[in-house]
């Protein structure tokens, strides 16, 4: 396979499930404003700073919006094409990538994934304002149906291995991101007292996060006692069968690795793969005991800059145009993405200019 069409796969695959994580994590939020409504005041900015925490960088929506509220973080997180993490730069990066592997693709695919941009194109900001639900339904049902359609027409090959590992990945990066910001926001101070109201806020912003991640559900057939902390830390992060939990993400991300390369649990065949199943084998014995040694923000934090790592090697190996003779001192000179400073992984520099060659 060509590391084009192999990049352009992961890529494709990445944003479109970055797209959908959004539009998942604006909709929950507009519904816990709802619940919240009738029991406390729901005008502080910090029911919204978290969402611009997690899905994008704080100090550029502060260039630009003077505050944190429902429009100006719907319109950053949704329409804003300065911001290369929302919803309609994410799809419109997501086809870019396909449209240059078209023929590599099935045309239900591609015919899905365009029909998804050109809606995205004829919807107004006024009209999500106006009925949220109906919109953020609209992209997350188009998610699932292109990852539908991919499970049934596209054969399991080499590239199916890279859409599946981006897919994962980004899943991965995305719930340790919530689960940080929400984990240390819904944490009582020590000695703080909480009082029956309090509890009753505690209880529906938590049994958020869970929807954030499309498990409350899954989460009440395992834990049938009240919502825990320690319980949501456990099945969020370690569960090793839901399939947005972060262990589970970060061994399916390995397994598609290592059909590519061979590799196999006791022998890895490159960096990449030896990255992967290091944190995947930590995963594997890490207790919730362990993470509140640790600290919950620091092992998250970890997983973070792991992905990180992982996708920094994965580009290196199967994705860069240098050849190993040539390649800079400073690897990260070759490097698609970094994160730099916590950053989300961007769209890699050579799409980036395909993209302004071609416009």
């Amino acid at each position: 396979m060509l590391s084009r069409v192999a990049e352009s796969l992961f890529w494709m695959s990445r944003y479109f499930e970055r797209a959908e994580n959004t539009a998942r994590f604006l909709d929950v939020n507009f519904n816990l404003m709802l619940d919240l409504n009738s029991i406390t005041s729901v005008d502080h900015p910090n029911y919204w700073s978290p969402l611009i925490m997690v899905m994008a960088d704080p100090e550029d929506f502060r260039a630009r919006y003077e505050e944190y509220n429902a429009q100006n973080v719907t319109d950053y997180l949704v329409f804003n094409r300065g911001n290369s993490s929302s919803i309609i730069s994410s799809i419109g990066m997501a086809r870019e990538n396909a449209r240059s592997i078209i023929e590599s693709i099935s045309s239900e695919m591609w015919e899905q994934l365009n029909n998804l941009y050109h809606y995205l194109q004829s919807v107004t900001p006024q009209q999500v304002h106006n009925d949220p639900y109906s919109f953020y339904k609209e992209i997350k049902n188009a998610s699932h149906l292109f990852q539908g359609i991919t499970d049934n027409t596209f054969s399991r090959n080499e590239g199916w291995d890279f859409v599946q590992i981006g897919k994962y990945l980004e899943r991965a990066d995305n719930s340790a991101r919530l689960i940080d910001v929400k984990y240390q926001m819904l944490m009582p101070k020590r000695g703080q007292h909480l009082d029956l109201v309090k509890n009753s806020v505690d209880i529906i912003q938590w049994m958020a996060v869970l929807k954030s991640c499309s498990a409350l559900e899954a989460f009440r057939k395992v834990y049938l006692s009240k919502i825990d902390p320690d319980n949501i830390l456990r099945f969020l992060i370690l569960d090793r069968a839901f399939p947005r939990s972060i262990t589970f993400s970060i061994c399916a991300a390995q397994e598609a690795l290592w059909r590519i390369s061979g590799s196999s649990t006791h022998r890895y065949v490159n960096n990449v793969d030896r990255l992967i199943g290091k944190m995947d084998a930590e995963l594997s014995y890490t207790t919730v005991e362990d993470i509140h040694l640790r600290g919950v923000h620091d092992f998250l934090e970890e997983i973070q800059e792991g992905v990180i790592k992982v996708g920094e090697q994965l580009h290196l190996l199967y994705f860069a145009y240098h050849t190993p003779k040539i390649e800079p001192v400073d690897a990260s000179e070759g490097l698609a993405f970094t994160g730099v400073s916590g950053g989300r992984a961007n769209w890699s520099q050579s799409q980036q200019q395909q993209q302004q060659q071609q416009q």
